[in-house]
């Protein structure tokens, strides 16, 4: 049985299913990769050890935190109290981190050395902005694996973290997302490619 870390959020309950889960509407307005995010969102897994068990949650930016620094601040508590216990954390993002963003993570995976990150955005931040690249190319050399999110990504997250019910029926896989996927999939390669 799966886990899940307590989280303040709140959001609101459909049905039977988690408290912790995201309502649709909230996914499909922040995890397209054709359009601006309301807000920034991080759904996550943890992964202890060799367990095939996992704690899942989410969390979002904020006025004062972007949503990665809000992950590492709150929601690594209890990887802090593991410390001797390797884990594999994996992120969806409905964006890449930012250059700022890219040296936190960087500077907690330095403090955390059993701590495995791997990254997958719906989209890439201001991927113009060579503080926003070189962050990217200097956490992917650090071994975080970053990924632009795929279909089989979004029928997961779907499945995983959206508090759907079961007569809600959506499109899947989403096509009409794979030419922005291939778009920022061939903008990460040219980023990543250049270290």
């Amino acid at each position: 049985m799966d886990q899940q870390m307590p989280t303040g959020r709140g959001p609101s309950v459909r049905g039977n299913n988690h408290r912790w889960q995201l309502e649709p509407g909230v996914f499909w307005r922040n995890y397209t990769p054709m359009g601006r995010p309301e807000r920034t969102h991080l759904l996550y897994e943890i992964r202890w050890g060799q367990s095939h068990r996992c704690w899942r949650n989410w969390c979002t930016s904020d006025s004062t935190h972007h949503a990665e620094i809000n992950f590492l601040e709150n929601a690594c508590k209890e990887i802090d109290r593991r410390a001797t216990t390797p884990c594999t954390v994996t992120w969806f993002l409905t964006w890449s981190p930012c250059g700022k963003c890219s040296q936190r993570i960087k500077q907690f995976l330095q403090e955390h050395p059993k701590v495995t990150l791997e990254i997958r955005a719906a989209q890439l931040f201001s991927h113009n902005s060579r503080f926003n690249r070189n962050g990217l190319r200097d956490l992917a050399c650090f071994g975080v694996r970053i990924y632009i999110m795929q279909l089989p990504d979004y029928s997961y997250c779907w499945r995983t973290f959206v508090a759907h019910q079961r007569n809600e029926e959506y499109f899947w896989p989403p096509w009409h997302f794979l030419p922005w996927i291939q778009f920022y999939s061939r903008q990460l390669y040219s980023i990543l490619r250049s270290f």
